[in-house]
């Protein structure tokens, strides 16, 4: 006789891909005309946008630029500014047709002169790909077996993915100079830092809130240079499709383009901006799985049917927070602006421990102790660990930096800058699960087949395996005992009623 189980499905999103891909570019940069000789580098920065991403049965395809930027100075000692747009664009084949998520973000930048009239500027730039198709799990099992009929039950929760949304919004803000600044007389830099400040989940909308970071260095009419930074303040929804009750939100924001200029009829005290920015959000939630591991019956021969089944659910998240400190001996007056770049973070396991480091890169932009502008970079790092099982993975989900304290003196540049890793743990379970099987006859005894058995355990058992021993019941040897867990322990004196 065929034993055939109710069928359950469960609709989820499966990450079909999940990957990050490294890249780095170099662009050659004529000096203009109209600009003095190179003297030397002093700073080089530089913000990744996307301009194009797409899924499809032919693959990815993703296409973006580093909005970068060089300061030198020129033999005239005067600081000039440089742009460049590097292209840079990602190819990966998919196996089937998705929801693509894309992040990417500038892990460093410098440059060099080649000669007094050309530049060399190298970007290493991270691309972080998900993407999520639609999938189905199907549960078995028997909702009232019959009692001759044992299985062994087992509930697996897992936070999963379950539904995908986009929102793409464009920031336009005129920012003001506070009042003990001096007017912008020429504009030398800009960098762009997205962060989010608080998300969740409304019915069948993503609701994000944060502030778009903008860092600005300046010269003055009277050529100083005047570092300045503004926080502009959003809030916006996008649409998930369904209603997700109780879930959890991930959002991850990126730069698709970005445009600064100095207002002139303001007595240059007012900076246009106008950013476009693309949000990726992730709603995740609980789904129950219920997976028979095992069965068999009392008065029967029972062949099972077994199909594999491989789930991922994500573990937790956790913000690990550390204080980056970095220093260098050479001998400094005064510090005029800073800037952070994460490199690739480096996993290594250590026992049940994950310890993590992330390389960090600090351009710096100082004065001499003659009063000469000068550029250096100060690499250092944080380190963290977490407790994760072997079979566990693990992967930054967001990297914040906070504000930069910098000193200098004459033994050096002393840099601190407190930091929070954003850290996601997901495992991958692999379980056999009855789908269905035959039953058949016992073979027949002589007659002789006791109605109760006296058994000591000589190790730790499960109750489970000693019912299925001798075609009983878990809960008939539960009642007998009075037993109120069920894995027994070494040395035990069972009554086994059969």
């Amino acid at each position: 006789m065929e034993l055939i189980f109710q069928e359950t499905p469960i609709q989820y999103l499966k990450q079909i891909v999940n990957e990050t891909v490294h890249l780095e570019q170099t662009a050659d940069i004529v000096v203009s005309d109209s600009m003095p000789d190179i003297d030397r580098v002093v700073d080089a920065f530089g913000t990744a946008m996307i301009r194009t991403a797409q899924c499809s049965t032919s693959g990815i395809g993703v296409e973006g630029i580093v909005q970068a930027g060089v300061l030198f100075v020129g033999e005239n000692g005067k600081v000039q500014p440089i742009a460049a747009q590097i292209p840079f664009s990602v190819r990966k084949d998919v196996s089937q047709q998705g929801t693509l998520q894309c992040k990417c973000t500038l892990r460093s930048v410098d440059a060099r002169a080649l000669n007094s009239r050309k530049l060399l500027v190298r970007v290493g730039i991270s691309c972080e790909l998900k993407v999520y198709a639609q999938a189905e799990h199907i549960c078995y099992d028997i909702a009232e077996p019959a009692p001759n009929l044992q299985l062994k039950r087992m509930e697996l929760p897992l936070n999963m993915p379950l539904a995908v949304g986009e929102k793409s919004f464009v920031l336009n803000e005129e920012l003001e100079l506070p009042a003990d600044q001096p007017a912008v007389e020429r504009l030398l830099k800009c960098v762009y830092r997205t962060q989010l400040a608080e998300q969740k989940v409304v019915g069948d909308k993503a609701v994000f809130k944060g502030a778009l970071h903008l860092h600005v260095l300046y010269e003055d009419e009277n050529e100083r240079l005047v570092s300045s930074q503004w926080d502009v303040p959003f809030s916006q929804y996008a649409q998930l499709g369904q209603e997700q009750e109780e879930a959890e939100l991930s959002t991850h924001l990126s730069l698709a383009g970005a445009e600064i200029e100095t207002d002139m009829q303001n007595q240059s005290r007012r900076l246009l901006v106008s950013v476009n920015l693309m949000a990726h959000c992730t709603a995740f939630g609980q789904k129950k799985l219920t997976v028979i591991e095992d069965a068999f019956c009392t008065d029967a021969e029972l062949t099972p049917e077994v199909t594999p089944c491989r789930m991922e659910g994500i573990l937790d998240r956790q913000v690990l927070r550390e204080n980056l400190t970095a220093s260098s001996d050479t001998p400094a007056k005064s510090v005029v602006d800073a800037c952070m770049y994460f490199e690739e973070m480096q996993l290594q396991r250590m026992d049940d421990k994950l310890h993590l480091e992330l390389p960090v890169n600090c351009n710096v932009l100082y004065y001499d102790e003659q009063g000469l502008l000068q550029g250096k970079t100060l690499r250092s790092g944080v380190a963290s660990q977490i407790a994760l099982a072997e079979n566990g993975g693990c992967r930054i989900v967001q990297i914040e930096g906070g504000e930069i304290f910098c000193a200098a003196g004459s033994s050096g540049l002393e840099l601190r800058a407190p930091m929070a890793l954003t850290v996601e743990c997901s495992a991958e379970h692999s379980l056999n699960m009855l789908c269905g099987g035959e039953i058949g006859e016992l073979a027949k005894d002589d007659g002789r087949r006791p109605s109760v058995i006296l058994r000591r355990t000589d190790n730790e058992e499960e109750l489970w395996q000693i019912a299925k021993t001798y075609r009983t019941s878990v809960q008939t040897i539960m009642e007998a005992n009075e037993l109120q867990e069920a894995q027994i322990a070494a040395g035990a004196m069972l009554l086994i009623p059969m």
